[in-house]
């Protein structure tokens, strides 16, 4: 019997999936999901390392409960906090983030890493597989304490830092890496700092969503966080007071506390026809497949998830003419860019009195598909294959 055992564990791959923080329930956590779920089709036992393992509740976010229940909870170290005093916060985040990698326990045999959430995720000792969202961990690793101010005083405060981020900086880049940027940007960028890399590879967008008949308002469904520009999309909703405007959205704990007050500004901003729906878009879908339009103000250069979903549903996005959005829009040939708040205003007048083919729901539903989470599995699986392919030839 112990034979047998032993003959079955020497057949069975192991992966590691690094997820640190899986209490946002954003784009972040859909992307690590699906990882795994293409992970555990090519026959790994995945190890997921994040703080909340909890397939209940990804069941009731993403409806991919299932896919976390048949993964290895690996621990790691709880969120960070500073220690006796906020002073010296860049150097208790170092310290934090060397403690954190340091309490992800590697499974014995495992095959590779799978870094889905920050690229300064990675086990320098492991072939490394990385998600690229945007560019903030090259840039932070390249620029500080160098360009980032002018103070003599900071930039020796920050020399030992400068350091130890340029080593990640160089490890990162070394071949025992290999990105995955989620927009053509990135890939562009990648390409310019040298780093080895798939071709950028759009994420998962659940198309479960209906194509109802279209009512002649504008929505989004975000988190409600700074980055998502929220205060434009009311903006422009002020401009245009005929029509109405929808904002689907919750704050995470984690982000009370990162923005406080910030939910209150944005209730008390909000013109007469437009309203915030506290919920999780699963729980109001309709929401969205009723609408004529998703106004997404965000210039993040990752690709939405959400706005993906939208255009699912036959909503006709609009983006401003930087970032993730603008990509959607150029790479599926439908939608709107805007460049400023009036030009914004005057487009989503237009689309949402408009019959033109281009903006026929059926369209762009059709169109949409490129970013389908089918087409994600699809290509992460072939970047998995080749890649460990490429590895076994040069570690026979």
């Amino acid at each position: 019997m112990e034979l047998l055992l032993g003959r079955r564990r020497a057949t069975i791959r192991d992966a590691i999936v690094i997820h640190p923080r899986f209490t946002l329930y954003g784009g972040g956590e859909v992307i690590g999901l699906h990882v795994c779920k293409v992970l555990q089709e090519l026959g790994y036992h995945v190890h997921l390392a994040c703080d909340n393992f909890s397939p209940e509740e990804a069941d009731h976010h993403f409806g991919l409960g299932e896919i976390m229940k048949k993964c290895t909870h690996v621990p790691v170290l709880g969120e960070f906090s500073p220690f006796l005093t906020r002073r010296f916060l860049a150097y208790q985040r170092a310290i934090y983030g060397i403690r954190l990698l340091n309490s992800i326990k590697i499974p014995d045999n495992c095959d590779f890493v799978f870094s889905t959430q920050s690229m300064l995720y990675f086990k320098p000792d492991l072939f490394n597989f990385c998600v690229a969202y945007d560019l903030a961990d090259f840039f932070y690793a390249h620029r500080i304490g160098s360009t980032m101010t002018k103070s003599v005083l900071k930039s020796i405060y920050y020399y030992p830092l400068q350091r130890l981020y340029k080593h990640y900086a160089i490890r990162m880049s070394e071949k025992e890496n290999f990105f995955i940027p989620l927009s053509r940007a990135i890939e562009q960028s990648m390409n310019t700092l040298h780093y080895p890399h798939s071709r950028f590879v759009f994420p998962p967008c659940d198309m479960s969503f209906r194509l109802l008949p279209k009512e002649k308002y504008a929505v989004n469904t975000s988190r409600l966080v700074p980055s998502k520009r929220l205060e434009d999309f009311i903006e422009i909703a002020r401009r245009l007071p005929q029509y109405k405007f929808v904002i689907v959205g919750k704050m995470s704990k984690t982000e009370e506390d990162l923005f406080p007050n910030y939910r209150e500004k944005l209730l008390d901003s909000l013109p007469s026809n437009a309203k915030l729906v506290e919920a999780l878009v699963r729980e109001c879908k309709d929401s969205v497949e009723r609408a004529k339009l998703y106004l997404y103000p965000s210039v993040e250069p990752g690709v939405s998830i959400s706005l993906g979903q939208a255009m699912g549903a036959g909503c006709i996005p609009i983006t401003p003419s930087v970032g993730g959005g603008a990509e959607m829009v150029e790479a599926s040939g439908v939608g709107y860019m805007y460049r400023s708040l009036d030009e914004a205003a005057e487009i989503v007048e237009h689309a949402l009195e408009s019959d033109a083919p281009r903006d026929n729901p059926e369209h762009i539903a059709e169109r949409a598909q490129i970013f389908s989470a089918d087409s994600f599995d699809e290509r992460i699986r072939t970047i998995i294959e080749e890649r460990v392919v490429k590895m076994q030839s040069l570690h026979p």
